[in-house]
């Protein structure tokens, strides 16, 4: 079961267990590829518990649920569930820049009337700083998932808090979320009794990074309070 991250004299920790790791690795390399980055070398996940177990932070915890069993191995709901949710990405090698995912991960840069002339020229000046500054993230998130207690720095925080906030992004299009009714609608999937189906367990996978990163946000702003 995962704990909460937490502010501490000596950073900000948490624990995740191994297949809550697995997993967010998974949805950290699906992005690195929607950017065209390259996923670090997947080294054997460390198999380890907690090391603080504070009796304070037992309402700090969430439990990811395993994915739902299909009926027939080869149902077509297990076939589109690692489509969609194992690769989130159809073109390994190049960024389509037509995926809606992608265009909520590096937004045109303008609005209105020349929006097209000057998005394309942003593209053109800053687009491969961006994508390499997001790659950056989410490659150090890849690594810091190697043990389950987690012990980040500030600067690791922020950069694990920027990965979280991109699987994010890509989720919610995946899960057409375009507004508070449709964020209610996602939010609403809260158990692993209601994931019937591929979107409800990808709804899961959205509120439990969701959670992560919101609790990792006020531990960081936390501190500067």
């Amino acid at each position: 079961m995962a704990l909460a991250f937490k502010s501490t004299l000596r950073g900000y920790s948490a624990f995740l267990e191994k297949p809550e790791r697995q997993i967010l690795r998974s949805l950290f390399s699906d992005v690195l590829t929607l950017l065209g980055g390259v996923s670090p070398v997947d080294d054997p996940l460390e198999d380890d518990k907690p090391r603080f177990l504070d009796r304070f932070r037992t309402s700090d915890t969430v439990k990811l649920p395993d994915a739902p069993q299909p009926a027939q191995p080869s149902s077509s709901t297990d076939a589109a569930f690692w489509d969609l949710v194992g690769t989130l990405t159809e073109d390994p090698v190049h960024i389509n820049l037509d995926d809606p995912a992608v265009k909520r991960l590096l937004p045109d840069a303008r609005s209105g009337e020349g929006a097209q002339a000057g998005s394309e020229q942003f593209r053109d000046l800053a687009q491969d700083d961006i994508r390499q500054e997001k790659i950056a993230d989410l490659q150090r998130a890849y690594a810091l998932l190697q043990s389950g207690s987690l012990m980040l720095t500030r600067a690791e925080a922020e950069s694990f808090s920027r990965a979280l906030n991109q699987v994010r992004l890509v989720l919610s299009s995946r899960l057409n979320i375009v507004d508070e009714h449709d964020a209610e609608r996602v939010h609403a999937i809260g158990s692993v009794d209601q994931a019937t189906d591929v979107e409800s367990y990808m709804a899961l996978l959205y509120n439990f990074v969701s959670w992560l990163q919101e609790t990792l946000m006020q531990a960081l702003i936390g501190d500067l309070s």
